[in-house]
């Protein structure tokens, strides 16, 4: 997963709630309720109000990246919970946090993102969530995915993740990237995954795309009337690919925030359906 940087997140604060207008613009759903979708419960299911948020600064590994505690703390506010930046980092900060009563903690080091229950002792992992955020994402904004083809573009993390939640959802899957064997390990995990390791005629080949990739995609690729959900950052279409495409669903940030949220506040309510997926493969209790 590509490292954010303070360029990239810079913007989020001032423009996560603008989020809600093109949501639903482009799937028919707020953050609030996308997030709850993604979810699988209702938008009345879930009062984010009653929720306190802390937000731990870590400076292990590479360090803090600028600005990302407050950005994740405005993707927080926008649900409507009610979230704080803690004043110290690390161990010292997840005191703070406790001391506060913080309902549900968010850190992130280099490789792991997660939003910590105190209720249940669990968490939401980064990874997972904005994985299912734009599938879900990609479902909405096309009617569905089941019985589609869908091209996942990058074979890391988050789009390792992405193949094996849309394989759920019933989708046909192709899986390309830069380095091959990482499409055919995928195809070699999952029965009925193709790889096509030639990343630019698996995109002209596809109307439904999940890019899961830094890698920038030239317009004269994308078919007409595409359909994109795009978490890979830097945000990776040029002005003839946002012509061609008929959607292009893309945030640095909030979404996979949103969804890690209401993931975490599931895990309190509901006996799972709702965060089974959270629970079977992220959650340590």
């Amino acid at each position: 997963m590509t490292r954010l940087t303070e360029e990239l997140i810079k913007d989020v604060p001032s423009k996560v709630n603008s989020l809600d207008e093109e949501l639903i613009e482009k799937i028919g759903m707020d953050m609030r309720e996308f997030a709850c979708y993604s979810m699988g419960v209702k938008k009345k299911d879930i009062v984010f109000e009653d929720y306190s948020v802390a937000i731990v600064p870590v400076t292990s590994g590479q360090g803090v990246i600028g600005g990302f505690s407050a950005s994740v703390a405005a993707a927080a506010e926008s649900l409507g919970m009610h979230s704080f930046v803690t004043r110290s980092c690390d161990v010292m900060g997840i005191s703070e946090a406790f001391s506060s009563a913080a309902d549900i903690i968010f850190m992130a080091d280099d490789d792991r993102f997660i939003a910590l229950n105190t209720r249940t002792r669990s968490f939401a992992d980064n990874i997972w969530a904005t994985a299912k955020g734009y599938v879900t994402a990609l479902s909405l904004a096309d009617g569905g995915l089941k019985g589609k083809r869908v091209l996942v573009i990058g074979a890391g993390r988050v789009g390792s993740e992405a193949v094996r939640i849309l394989m759920k959802e019933g989708a046909s899957v192709e899986v390309t990237d830069i380095i091959p064997r990482r499409a055919e390990d995928l195809q070699r995990r999952h029965k009925g995954v193709k790889a096509r390791p030639n990343v630019d005629d698996a995109i002209s080949d596809n109307r439904l795309i999940l890019n899961a990739s830094p890698g920038l995609i030239s317009g004269k690729l994308i078919q007409k009337g595409a359909v994109i959900s795009s978490p890979g950052v830097p945000y990776a279409f040029d002005e003839e690919g946002e012509k061609r495409a008929k959607v292009i669903i893309h945030d640095v940030l909030s979404l996979g925030v949103a969804v890690m949220a209401a993931a975490s506040v599931s895990l309190s309510l509901f006996n799972i359906p709702a965060a089974g997926v959270v629970a079977e493969r992220l959650v340590i209790e």
